[in-house]
């Protein structure tokens, strides 16, 4: 019986549903569906009632695909060369005399050296390599030159390089805004030399005639370098290596510019930060070119962030052996990549949370824009529009460092900003997520020079920040030597909090991101509609 009566209530459902169906369209039936014909789908909204299976689009042929992905490969090298990112011969020359320069100071400076310690000064030499993107030949007429200093084990780093060729170089008219990075875990020294940035490390090689040493690369010699020095030898090594692996040499020089130009512009930029450093990209952009040896540069840049929004942090990203799970060492664990070198070593970085946040955010935006490669007619300033700090966010740290003189605030802003990581730490343990923006500011309102900094913020609890306990606490790792003390006395960190208004007008700034940007096109969650940001 209760078979039967399951039985017919089911049935009797059915001849319900069967009689109520016709109710519920409420009015005459609809007409015959338009037969599709090729290429066209169902015009207007469908029926009521009706349920449709999703549109397969066709595929196209082969030779349209192929004239679409060259007709954006044009554009894109088009928008790239009138962004000013391609140097000119007169750029490429400017650069080769400064190198040309920098070795025949070295070399002098290697002689005197020997002379003063009475050693065999007519053996003694130095010589100075290249590396980075400018050895690589994708830097662009803004980047500066990676130039790597190796001198001979008589010439010591903290004396004879900071302080005795140093004031050679003082000394030297081209020579402009020198100032020294002693506690980095790469120890140098920055300067302009004819208008060119260069970033100036050392390495002191265990033989008195470094110059024949390194035209060897005598690994007997290199394996004897440790320390910060042998961190230097590694990108020098890395990019010899790029150079091997990657197929095409002329793609990848396009799309490490390409990329470089993204994370400029998205403010990814600085690696004391916490974002990507040139080596970061450099790695990243032969990973892809590695891979997709025939694929054009329009391809290459969407298989980017293709690849890398879809990868399984935190496994690491190697050219070399297949990658495999491990913890890197402290700002390496988030994000790690590795140098193309033997025994395997973790680029340097100092991701955080909030900044690893940030960065596969825009790698979620960067995919979204560039993931359909048919249309022909793509407006690049989409992708590389600059980041709208001041639409973002409602409030702002606001870190000011000032000192006596120019040439002691930019010893000061470089001690600090090596330091900033620890800051980043700090706030994210009170639950606050930080977006620094990279670019440096001026407030003209203070008498002495200055560096001023705005760093985003995205509250994750309701918090208030006492910036008094914040900088004394942040001090305590800026003055956690002798350097720091000394460079403490004489200078001064301040912090407050601001909002919007008191951003200087190239911050807030409604770029075509949040402006032209089409909604269904963002493809990310932005992170205020993640956090509450309060003031």
């Amino acid at each position: 019986m209760a078979l039967d009566l399951a039985v017919g209530g089911s049935a009797a459902r059915r001849a319900e549903t069967q009689t109520l169906a016709p109710v519920l369209l409420m009015g005459p039936p609809p007409p015959p569906p338009i037969p599709p014909t090729t290429g066209m789908y169902l015009p207007g909204p469908p029926p009521p009632g009706a349920l449709l299976s999703r549109p397969i689009p066709m595929a196209l042929p082969r030779e349209v695909i192929v004239y679409m992905d060259e007709c954006r490969s044009r554009s894109l090298l088009k928008f790239i060369s009138d962004a000013g990112i391609v140097p000119s011969l007169e750029d490429e020359l400017r650069r080769e005399r400064v190198v040309r320069e920098l070795g025949k100071i070295v070399m002098e400076w290697a002689k005197r050296v020997a002379h003063e310690q009475g050693k065999q000064h007519w053996i003694a030499s130095a010589t100075v390599l290249t590396f980075g993107s400018y050895a690589l030949g994708a830097y662009g007429p803004e980047s500066d030159i990676d130039v790597l200093c190796i001198g001979p084990y008589i010439a010591t780093l903290q004396h004879h390089f900071f302080v005795v060729l140093r004031q050679m170089l003082e000394g030297r008219p081209e020579v402009s805004e020198l100032h020294s990075i002693e506690g980095a875990k790469v120890p140098l020294m920055r300067f302009k030399f004819n208008g060119i940035l260069v970033d100036f490390p050392y390495v002191q090689l265990p033989v008195i005639n470094a110059a024949e040493a390194m035209h060897a690369f005598d690994p007997h010699v290199l394996e004897n370098v440790d320390g910060p020095s042998w961190r230097c030898l590694s990108g020098v090594r890395a990019n010899r290596q790029i150079i091997q692996l990657v197929p095409n040499m002329k793609k990848f020089q396009y799309l490490l510019r390409c990329l470089k130009l993204w994370a400029r512009r998205r403010g990814l930029h600085c690696h004391l930060l916490g974002f990507f450093a040139g080596i970061h990209l450099t790695i990243l952009a032969a990973y892809v070119c590695r891979r997709h040896p025939n694929a054009s540069i329009n391809t290459l840049l969407s298989l980017f962030f293709d690849i890398f929004v879809h990868w399984p942090w935190p496994l690491p990203v190697s050219l070399l052996d297949p990658p495999v799970l491990c913890r890197g060492p402290d700002g390496c664990s988030l994000m790690p990549i590795m140098l193309p070198c033997n025994p395997p070593e973790f680029c340097s970085s100092s991701t955080t949370e909030s900044t690893f946040s940030k960065i596969k955010e825009e790698l979620r935006r960067g995919y979204a824009l560039t993931k359909d490669t048919r249309s022909t007619d793509f407006d690049w300033s989409w992708l590389f529009a600059s980041f709208p700090y001041g639409a973002r966010y409602k409030c702002f740290l606001r870190i000011v460092l000032s000192a006596p003189l120019d040439e002691e605030l930019r010893d000061w802003v470089g001690w600090v900003k090596s330091r900033f990581r620890n800051l980043l730490l700090k706030l994210e343990s009170l639950g606050i997520y930080c977006d620094p923006d990279p670019s440096e500011q001026v407030d003209h309102t203070i008498t002495e020079p200055n560096v001023v900094f705005f760093w985003g913020l995205v509250y994750r609890r309701n918090i208030q920040i006492c910036t008094s306990s914040l900088k004394e606490d942040f001090m305590k790792s800026v003055c956690n030597n002798i350097y720091g003390k000394e460079k403490c006395a004489h200078s001064d960190i301040t912090m407050s909090i601001v909002g919007p208004p008191q951003l200087p007008k190239s911050i807030f700034d409604l770029s075509v991101y949040s402006e032209k940007l089409p909604q269904h096109m963002m493809g990310h969650q932005l992170m205020k509609q993640r956090y509450n940001a309060v003031s």
